[in-house]
């Protein structure tokens, strides 16, 4: 049984965010952090990734400084948050819809919070740090949930929703935040599974902490947010593979490829946007659409067979060998990826289909794990509109 909370969420004392919301902490470059140091005092770089030399005492001190002075409070009442982003891809404007909550931390064997990709130490070390200094959930893990029928949704439109902040952050997305409380939301989850989407590592390490502190107070709860699979805004950007240098000339690699793919030419000027085919080769000014061979497809998995993992193994691995992947970069879009190949700066490049909410969710609820980079959810959450203070009680 999945135990989904309203909770007392800790946020900025102002509407106006725009200068003060980041991305997650894990998406953020040198240069990002730079630059918003400089776009205000008050920036949530300095609680997610201070400069300091001790970042984690650094967090805790500014955390409580900004309390104390009322930059920063605490909802009064415990309330689940609905969160709308607005944003436009392709020419076509799209609304994703999901609510903040708290969620119960379970262990993947419970079956009830499933993973779909798998996790390193690095990240969890750093996030294990910043929770035993801050005690606070900076930023929500990106779960999703089962409802065809859309009844979340209804449940908050329904409600008595006060909003709370509207911005658009640095890339044109709307951010619209609003505050609602329904019993039917927690009963809803009862009998649910969630899946998790984004922010494997933060809700590992937010598990081991629960272990670590016996679950006293809200440490046996992660600030999340929930959206939909069925939800008609929910994106999955491809991540597709650049291989800028390799020993092998790109019409041997053909060659090689045609071994265990049956390959059709395409031509450059129609690969835009999201692509069709499930993947695409391109090299110099041509373009071929790999497929499988039959004598390949037999007996995979459902992750076996998604479009990433066949070309982790039969290209990438097999005829490649690279396997420390240092040589592989990544796009979303083919717009980028072409260019680098006619400027000689990539000798070849891999496109690939998005993976789909229903493949994600398929692979999670089979217990099975998918590639790296086999997901990229668009847009990210925006960090900095709601925390969750862990010594509260839920």
């Amino acid at each position: 049984m999945v135990e989904v909370k309203p909770f007392k969420g800790i946020m900025y004392n102002t509407q106006d965010l725009r200068t003060k919301i980041t991305e997650p902490y894990d998406k953020i470059t040198k240069e990002m952090q730079e630059r918003y140091y400089g776009m205000d005092e008050y920036n949530f770089i300095r609680l997610n990734l201070p400069k300091d030399k001790d970042p984690y005492t650094s967090s805790k001190n500014t955390l409580k400084q900004w309390l104390d002075a009322g930059i920063l409070k605490k909802s009064e009442k415990q309330s689940f948050y609905h969160y709308i982003q607005r944003f436009e891809l392709n020419g076509k404007v799209y609304e994703r819809n999901g609510f903040f909550a708290v969620v119960k931390l379970e262990r993947y064997e419970s079956k009830n919070i499933l993973p779909h990709e798998r996790t390193f130490s690095g990240p969890k070390e750093d996030r294990m740090k910043m929770l035993r200094s801050t005690n606070v959930d900076l930023e929500p893990v990106f779960f999703l949930y089962d409802d065809p029928e859309l009844q979340i949704m209804n449940i908050f439109r329904n409600s008595n929703e006060q909003k709370i902040a509207e911005i658009i952050d640095d890339n044109g997305i709307t951010h619209i935040l609003l505050s609602a409380y329904s019993p039917e939301i927690e009963h809803f989850f009862r009998d649910k599974k969630l899946v998790i989407a984004d922010g494997h590592h933060r809700y590992e390490t937010a598990l081991a902490y629960a272990e670590e502190m016996n679950r006293v107070n809200g440490t046996g709860y992660i600030m999340a947010v929930l959206v939909n699979r069925y939800d008609p805004g929910l994106i999955i950007l491809p991540s597709h593979r650049i291989i800028e240098a390799s020993d092998i000339k790109p019409d041997e690699l053909l060659q090689e490829i045609k071994k265990y793919f049956e390959i059709s030419e395409v031509k450059r000027e129609s690969i835009k946007g999201f692509i069709n085919e499930e993947l695409i080769f391109v090299f110099g000014d041509q373009a071929y659409s790999l497929k499988l061979k039959k004598e390949f497809k037999n007996g995979l998995s459902i992750s076996e067979g998604l479009n990433v993992s066949i070309l982790n193994k039969y290209i990438i691995s097999n005829i490649l060998n690279l396997e420390s992947k240092e040589n592989i970069k990544y796009a979303r879009w083919p717009e980028e990826v072409l260019p680098l190949i006619d400027e000689g700066k990539a000798k070849f490049a891999f496109l690939v289909k998005p993976v789909t909410p229903s493949k994600v969710w398929e692979v999670a609820v089979k217990g099975e794990i998918m590639p790296q980079k086999s997901t990229d959810f668009y847009p990210k959450l925006i960090s900095g509109l709601e925390m969750f203070d862990l010594r509260d009680e839920v």
